[in-house]
């Protein structure tokens, strides 16, 4: 036998498919129809209805039937429930029992007049429903024989008449009649039942074989109902929405809000066209959204197909970083000889004894700005100079633990001044510890140059860690300054842009590519409260 097969019981193999589910089901149901029946003949007996024939030819014999047939139901009964003897065996013994008992009741009565044949209908039609076949076929020509060859015995002896006769045979061809069409109805239906079933075990296979499928695509893939509940959601989506526990059957909006406000835009504005939006998950992660619709309109469902733009926006900022290479080299070559040229006849012309106070000035410009220019070459050109970034695992607790005592000293600020938060305290990224210096330094000293004139006023609070449901770590650098206005944030990190006269505007642009160029992203936020927030989100790592 092969793996996984299971053997046919002989009790199985004599139950049409459609009754699988519990073959003892039919059988009790007309056990308690017996007992029914038999309770029902005993009270019309004791009551002695006038209008009912009652054991009018032998009333001592349909007494002693009747008793009897109340036993055996309640017999069988109890036999059902504790489901012995087998089911085949009760099902033609009760069955048999029934059909002699009946016609014994039938002939204590007078015959077929009494109205009693309609009763065999059912034990003629119970092996039917367990085993159609010839078996059963032969059972209902017998009984209808029987019924003939009584009635014919009754009329032998004067007890019936002639129309009895006739009777009893309408009521055999009846019987066999409806047991001829019960078993080709059983038949059919016990085929289509047993075809509905392989349709079905087919389907939940099909059903099971997607469901893998879809766990193993790296693309995330969620399937949302009508009502905004998650039905379905793969390991790669559930890992790109960090990992969100007993998400079943729960709204969508609980683990993801900004995800179910495009579904909502999609829902009401689009659908069932296919829609495609770029979301930032938990204001942190960023994916590319998809969605389609499943079933029809009136009971549709949307599949919702992620994709984490972080591997396109890494392979873009290496396209970038190469273009800036070929830039930074042309600049070297073009503008940096010529510079020093002038900065160096500058210097010598500045050496001159017969230079007034205004000549002086004038060369102190000149050489002012060449440095200046010469400045802004050398950022630009460290910049091409670390597209290769050295990422390490860092534990950022300790990591910024070290970085803010060298702040605090350097800059000669108080202990209470820079504080620091990580939850949960190991916390690791990766990133390139020179790269991640210089980001956070370049950070913080903009905020200790620009966002209190008196620096003994400023608060800088570093808070990071793993935000709930999201994968992504963050990081923010906080500060009490008087913030930025709504035009120098939509500027903020385009290079050469400043708001000082001292400073080359390539701090923060260079900030940011950094970032981009380890997988991570910088972001400035507005804070409600007054102050600046730059975010880092660092790159997901397994």
């Amino acid at each position: 036998m092969q793996s996984g097969a299971r053997e046919t019981s002989f009790d199985e193999k004599l139950v049409p498919v459609f009754l699988h589910e519990d073959p003892w089901n039919l059988l009790r149901l007309y056990h308690v129809y017996r007992l029914t029946l038999a309770g029902a003949l005993l009270v019309a007996l004791v009551l002695e209805y006038g209008n009912v024939r009652l054991g009018q030819y032998d009333h001592a014999l349909f007494t002693w039937l009747t008793g009897t047939y109340l036993i055996m139901a309640v017999l069988s009964n109890l036999a059902s429930y504790f489901q012995w003897p087998d089911l085949p065996v009760q099902t033609l013994f009760f069955v048999l029992l029934d059909i002699a008992l009946l016609l014994g009741l039938i002939y204590a009565s007078g015959g077929i007049e009494a109205g009693f044949g309609v009763l065999l209908l059912i034990p003629v039609l119970i092996p039917h429903l367990g085993h159609p076949g010839h078996v059963s076929l032969m059972l209902a020509a017998m009984t209808g024989l029987a019924t003939i060859a009584m009635q014919v015995w009754l009329q032998s002896k004067g007890i019936s008449g002639q129309s009895g006769v006739m009777h009893s045979g309408l009521i055999a061809l009846f019987i066999m009649l409806i047991g001829w069409a019960s078993n080709r109805w059983i038949r059919k239906a016990s085929a289509m039942a047993s075809l509905a079933k392989r349709r079905g075990v087919d389907l939940a296979n099909l059903s099971q074989l997607n469901q893998s499928i879809l766990d193993k695509l790296e693309a995330g893939i969620l399937v949302v109902e009508g009502s905004g509940s998650i039905r379905h959601m793969n390991q790669t989506a559930w890992d790109m929405l960090g990992q969100p526990g007993n998400w079943r059957s729960k709204p969508l909006e609980q683990f993801a809000p900004e995800l179910d406000h495009h579904l909502q835009h999609w829902l009401h504005k689009l659908s069932p066209r296919i829609g495609s939006f770029d979301i930032r998950h938990q204001n942190t992660t960023e994916l590319r959204a998809r969605f389609s619709q499943l079933g029809t309109q009136s009971r549709r469902a949307t599949m919702i197909n992620l994709e984490d733009t972080s591997e396109q926006r890494t392979k873009l900022q290496s396209a970038k970083l190469a273009s800036l290479g070929q830039l930074t080299a042309s600049i070297a070559h073009e503008i940096r000889n010529p510079l020093g040229a002038i900065s160096h006849a500058a210097q010598l012309l500045g050496e001159s004894p017969n230079l007034d106070k205004a000549d002086l000035r004038l060369l102190q410009i000149i050489q002012s700005n060449a440095r200046r220019m010469n400045l802004t070459i050398e950022s630009v050109l460290n910049l091409s100079r670390k597209k290769n970034p050295n990422r390490e695992r860092l534990a950022l607790k300790l990591w910024l633990h070290e970085f803010r005592k060298d702040f605090l000293l350097q800059n000669k600020l108080r202990e209470d001044q820079v504080s620091l938060f990580i939850e949960p305290a190991d916390t690791v990224i990766e990133f390139d510890p020179a790269h991640l210096h210089q980001v956070i330094w370049n950070l913080c000293r903009n905020a200790l140059k620009y966002a209190h004139e008196d620096p003994t006023r400023l608060q800088l609070d570093i808070q990071g860690g793993n935000p709930t449901h999201t994968r992504d770590i963050m990081l923010n650098i906080i500060d009490n300054g008087r913030g930025m206005s709504e035009e120098q944030r939509q500027r903020l990190f385009e290079p050469f842009f400043t708001t000082s006269t001292q400073g080359t505007g390539l701090g923060l642009f260079m900030s940011r590519e950094l970032c981009l160029t380890n997988g991570a992203s910088l972001e400035y936020l507005a804070l409600p409260t007054g102050g600046s927030c730059f975010r880092i989100v660092f790159a997901h790592h397994q």
